[in-house]
């Protein structure tokens, strides 16, 4: 035989076919030259079960393999969820990520959609550093460039404003009202660092602070840009600590460019043969690597592009020994991805070590219709009016609720509701549930028993047993979610473990007569707290005590 064919396990969803089931036999059939069925008996026949984890298997149609667990295999799962980690494995010993995420333009609060892509990023690197990676989270600052040029002519507009005088933005400037309060809150303190700048005295009217910014437009709008992006920035990162999000970093574009980071990676390409020039212009032979067209990274007039910026990030990112890059982008960056992979290949490195996820549109909903309009940025919702309509947990778990790259429809009147048809309540409560339960036991001085007192095979009505096959798969659930970077993952399986708890408990009396159901239950329950109270915090959300 040349080689084995994958060997697959399935959880049934018909109980009926046992607790795992394998077509095994039927990979086999060919290359053993036999019948499914008589392969999958000597497979059963040398079956070994010393631990008599095994309650029985089954051959079924034409070969499959249908594997039903004693109680004592349920038992041992109960038991691994005690563990700190609720038994998720391992899957790496310190190897190094990076983490790469909002990096919205320091230009304007923070929308919706830059919630989703923080949300997700963190979610990625909580889910990362639970299997053992040495996870950092990085934010990279846009603060150079054509962007910050309109930030400061429309910042210097507003202060204008703020002292009085009657102009207009830029046609193409940012028209917030965020930019209004933020000039009119900044106004004295800019104003006096721009005399400071230019050795003037510090204005005492209306009338001397207009003729200083007019004699000193250049300046003022320079001063005007830095306040401006320094203050949006602490603005950002205010929203995103309102969303219980956090970085380790900020790197500054203008800083990398400062040190001539940007600079060094262009040469380098250079040396290694893949720029060259046309029509006055610097282009990057990206197609080398598979991207569709050639790149330009130093226009016609000497300005950098920002795939450029891009590039010198990219590659002193490399130089820090991260064994991986995962950049969290917009969906309307799409056509990036394969050009800073063809970068960084052409400077040395494997493919395999740069990833991205895209996160797709959020649109938001109330009472059915659409909501498009925010009250301080003039054209956007911003994600700190919707954390502060709805709270933290349902902004995180409804940003979760589909994979990044599928469009979500956030129900901002479902997300505020106090009932089941909340998916994050509906959560929440099964664990603040489970609370009141363990509390009531405390108060008739009921112990949760240890796992060698518990009676797991009184354990064996449907909804005991749906139960614990659900806690069962947390541990693999989590680790395929970190494998693949998916964290909606685990809170579908949330969502799913919340329905098997309400159904027990609907169905079964937790302290009743017979002590040792009684006690086999509350183990299970103590189970159940301990999974929910995990996976929760493992996707940032709360897991409240009571509701």
């Amino acid at each position: 035989m040349d080689s084995l064919p994958p060997l697959i396990f399935e959880i049934p969803r018909d109980p009926r076919f046992g607790d795992l089931a394998s077509p095994v036999a039927l990979g086999l059939a060919k290359s053993e030259g036999q019948a499914p069925r008589a392969i999958a008996q000597v497979i059963v026949e040398h079956l070994d079960d010393a631990d008599g984890l095994l309650a029985g298997i089954e051959i079924a149609g034409p070969g499959y393999l249908n594997f039903r667990f004693a109680p004592g295999f349920w038992k041992q799962c109960l038991v691994d969820l005690e563990r700190e980690d609720c038994g998720v494995p391992r899957l790496a010993e310190g190897e190094r990520v990076l983490v790469e995420y909002v990096s919205a333009n320091p230009t304007g609060p923070l929308h919706v959609g830059h919630g989703r892509g923080a949300v997700l990023g963190d979610a990625v690197a909580r889910l990362l550093a639970v299997v053992g990676y040495d996870v950092t989270r990085e934010y990279y600052v846009n603060d150079a460039g054509k962007q910050i040029d309109t930030l400061a002519a429309s910042s210097l507009a507003r202060l204008e404003q703020a002292w009085g005088r009657d102009c207009e933005i830029p046609e193409d400037g940012y028209p917030g009202e965020y930019l209004v309060e933020l000039m009119r809150d900044q106004r004295d303190a800019v104003t006096a660092q721009l005399a400071e700048r230019v050795g003037a005295t510090e204005p005492a009217d209306a009338g001397a602070a207009l003729a200083l910014i007019d004699a000193h437009r250049d300046a003022a709008m320079e001063v005007c840009g830095g306040v401006a992006s320094r203050c949006l920035l602490d603005q950002i990162v205010a929203d995103m600590d309102a969303l219980a999000v956090s970085m380790d970093h900020f790197v500054s574009e203008r800083e990398l460019r400062q040190r001539g980071v940007v600079d060094g990676a262009l040469a380098e390409l250079a040396e290694r043969g893949f720029l060259y020039e046309e029509e006055g212009a610097k282009w990057f032979r990206s197609t080398q690597f598979g991207d569709e067209k050639d790149r330009v990274i130093e226009r016609s007039d000497g300005a950098l592009t920002y795939f450029a910026a891009d590039i010198g990030y990219h590659r002193e990112k490399l130089a820090r020994g991260f064994a991986e890059l995962i950049d969290v982008w917009g969906a309307d960056h799409h056509g990036y991805v394969a050009r800073v992979s063809a970068a960084l290949q052409a400077l040395g490195a494997d493919a395999e070590r740069f990833r991205v996820l895209l996160v797709q549109l959020v649109r938001l909903t109330r009472g059915g219709e659409p909501v498009r309009m925010g009250k301080r940025s003039g054209e956007f919702v911003t994600l700190r009016e919707v954390v502060d309509e709805v709270g933290s947990d349902a902004t995180r778990f409804f940003f979760l609720m589909r994979k990044g790259d599928s469009q979500l429809e956030f129900d901002l009147d479902l997300a505020v509701k106090q009932s089941s048809e909340n998916p994050v309540f509906y959560v929440q409560y099964a664990h603040a549930r489970i609370c009141s339960i363990l509390r009531q036991a405390e108060q008739e001085s009921l112990a949760v028993p240890e796992a060698d007192g518990v009676a797991i095979e009184r354990l064996d009505s449907d909804s005991e047993q749906e139960l614990i096959k659900s806690l069962a798969i947390y541990a693999d659930t989590v680790a395929e979610a970190a494998r693949e970077r998916e964290p909606h993952k685990i809170v579908f399986y949330l969502i799913d473990l919340a329905g098997s708890f309400h159904r027990f408990y609907n169905q079964q009396r937790v302290i009743g007569e017979d002590a040792d159901l009684s006690a086999a239950r509350l183990y299970l329950v103590r189970s159940t707290q301990r999974v929910l109270r995990h996976g929760l915090e493992l996707v940032g959300i709360g897991a409240p005590e009571t509701m």
